[in-house]
């Protein structure tokens, strides 16, 4: 059983030491992108995956291909050409100071790949691919390329999982509720923030709870299993909610301190996908996932690269210097 992530590959640079992109005169680079990221995580959990993506040929490429390499992700559905690596910069976030991402990702080699990107013969019933919103925002005709191959995907019994992870500032409003729309009745573990259910749904976040935005998703759109972290920043606690097979399920709420905003919703989609292939009861794979990202607030890479006894242990072990 393989797990594919289809998706661009970024990197992200930082200033250290929360300094402000203006004022900045170096930065910290890291590897990333949500599928990416989720890969890394799986495969740090003895899962094989595969990434599907296209990398400039050269030092920016290898230096993503490395981190690929290093994690374990497979790379034998890579395709190299000429231009550049896709970018965004982040400005971390400090005490009322809000963060900010300025995202550069136009006329990247992904973004500018008009070809077919992936070879569905090599998949097999029962495998795992995993797309995000993220990736959908590139191109209207990246978009089109996904609505087939999803639905390719599917007749070939392949388990779809998507995350909606919308981004405002990667792409116009209307353009992804159409997009989404189309994708969901492909799906079979959707990933969603209450956010993304005001902006794409049609439902109000503001007066709806979880559970009424997740029936209300899966009845609409038919999808077996849904899941969100949802997180209570004022008081600094990650609980995690499931529907599957019509049992809504809330997890246990978790205490979280931020160290890093990034991946921890690629850390909970992992670790959904982790205890759905390892057969965990719901319960079980809620609460798995969101220890997942909770400690993935704990690091500073886009990734997490924890084993799976780091998180089951997460809280015996809490703060803990283990010798």
């Amino acid at each position: 059983m393989t797990i594919y992530g289809l998706g661009e590959v970024l990197l992200r640079y930082t200033p250290p030491d929360y300094t402000l992109i203006k004022n900045a005169h170096t930065f910290d680079v890291q590897v990333g992108g949500a599928e990416l990221n989720t890969l890394i995580s799986l495969s740090n959990f003895n899962h094989n995956t595969e990434m599907v993506t296209v990398l400039p040929k050269h030092e920016l490429g290898r230096i993503a291909l490395q981190q690929m390499a290093q994690s374990n992700v497979g790379t034998q559905n890579i395709i190299y050409r000429e231009g550049r690596i896709g970018t965004y910069y982040l400005e971390e976030s400090f005490g009322f100071r809000s963060g900010k991402v300025i995202y550069d990702r136009q006329y990247s080699t992904f973004a500018e790949f008009q070809e077919t990107l992936f070879d569905i013969e090599q998949v097999k019933s029962g495998d795992y691919f995993v797309l995000t919103g993220i990736t959908l925002a590139v191109n209207q005709r990246f978009r089109e390329q996904c609505v087939t191959l999803l639905t390719q995907l599917k007749e070939r019994g392949v388990n779809i999982v998507f995350d909606i992870n919308y981004r405002s500032n990667l792409w116009d409003n209307e353009v992804a509720k159409v997009t989404v729309e189309s994708i969901l009745p492909l799906v079979d573990v959707l990933l969603f923030g209450k956010m993304d259910t005001t902006h794409l749904l049609n439902l109000n976040s503001e007066l709806d709870d979880m559970e009424t935005c997740a029936r209300t998703i899966q009845e609409t759109y038919n999808i077996p299993m849904i899941a969100s972290s949802n997180r209570d920043i004022t008081s600094s606690t990650l609980q995690g909610i499931a529907l599957k097979d019509g049992v809504y399920m809330t997890g246990i709420t978790y205490p979280y301190q931020v160290l890093n905003r990034i991946g921890a919703g690629d850390a909970f989609m992992s670790g959904i996908i982790h205890g759905l292939i390892e057969q965990y009861q719901l319960e079980d794979t809620l609460n798995f996932a969101t220890k997942c990202a909770v400690l993935q607030h704990a690091t500073r890479e886009d990734a997490l690269s924890c084993q799976v006894d780091d998180v089951l242990n997460l809280a015996q072990h809490a703060g803990s210097l283990k010798r």
